[in-house]
This record gives C-alpha cells, structure tokens and sequence, in this order.
C-alpha cells in the first residue's frame, strides 16, 4: 500500500483548503528527489567555463566545487550528490536543467561533427578523386585542389610516418572547411 503525501498546488480560486491539495505518492517524490541527485551529478563533471553559463545560487556552486574534490570514500560523495539534490529541490531546478541538457545537446552535435569528419577523411583515403568530388558537392566552399594534393601525398608516401602526417592533415583541410 502506498503512502500519500500531500503537496499544496498554488491555485488560489478555490475557497475549501480541502481542494487546493494535490496527492502525490511517496514513490513520485522519491523519483523527482534522485531525478535532482542526477542532476547534480551531471553538474559536478562539468567544467568551471561551463558551470559560469548556468543560472546558480552561490550555495549550489559551492557544493558542486566540492563534490568534484571530494573521492567516494565511505559514501561521501553519495551523501554530498543528496545534498545538492536537497539545495535543487529548496530552489526551481528547470532553467538549470534546460541549461544542461543544451550543453549536453551542444556536445554530442560536436561528437557528431568529429565522427563526420572522421568519416570523410577515411572515406577520401580509400576512395580518392571520386570521395573528394562528393565531399565538394556538399561543401561548396572546399578547396578542391588542396584535397587532391593531400591525397596524392598520401598516395605517395613510403612510410606510415608519411602516410599518417599526411591523414592528419587531410583531418585538418576537413576541418577547416567545415
């Protein structure tokens, strides 16, 4: 059987007390509670550049600061990661939440991109002129003539030295372009 807590809701219309109440079970309350404990611990790996873009209180920075210092001895960190999670639920949690979840979009478009380029330059190194005309037609603005020489170095290359300067700098014209 579960317990029901009530959570009083914020309209003021009615006149009977009895109505303004919302019931919320004690599993829903516990699910939101280790909902804000992700959050923060999503919030203690990031970096400091990025923690300065989000809407925090001084009192939440300064627990995140210390989580990212403290080792998981004897359950420290679990105990510190519910303390946040107690200062997030004291405060409105969803513009930092929105914040996070943008720098995590904001990452893996940068991952995509990465895989992206990754792919062109392998694909360029094992199909050449007819790879490099593909990757033009979608990049209008490529330096074609550059690709081809890249490639052609890295045709001719005897060693693997060679051979891999040469894919970085495939890598890098890539890049650039982009």
């Amino acid at each position: 059987m579960t317990k029901q807590t009530e959570a009083p809701i914020t309209e003021s219309s009615s006149q009977n007390p009895e109505e303004n109440l919302e019931w919320i079970s004690k599993s829903q309350l516990k699910r939101e509670s280790h909902a804000l404990q992700d959050l923060g611990k999503k919030l203690s790996r990031l970096n400091e550049e990025q923690l300065k873009d989000l809407p925090l209180d001084n009192r939440l920075h300064d627990a995140i600061r210390l989580a990212q210092k403290l080792s998981n001895k004897r359950g420290a960190l679990k105990r510190h990661y519910q303390y946040i999670g107690k200062i997030l639920r004291s405060m409105d949690a969803e513009p930092i939440l929105k914040a996070v979840q943008r720098i995590e979009q904001n990452h893996r478009n940068s991952v995509h991109a990465f895989k992206m380029l990754e792919h062109w330059r392998d694909e360029i190194l094992a199909k050449g002129d007819e790879a490099i005309q593909s990757f033009c037609q979608q990049h209008e603005d490529t330096d074609r003539q550059k690709l081809r020489q890249i490639w052609r170095k890295h045709q001719q290359a005897q060693d693997d030295v060679k051979r891999s300067l040469a894919a970085r700098q495939l890598f890098k014209a890539l890049k650039e372009s982009q």
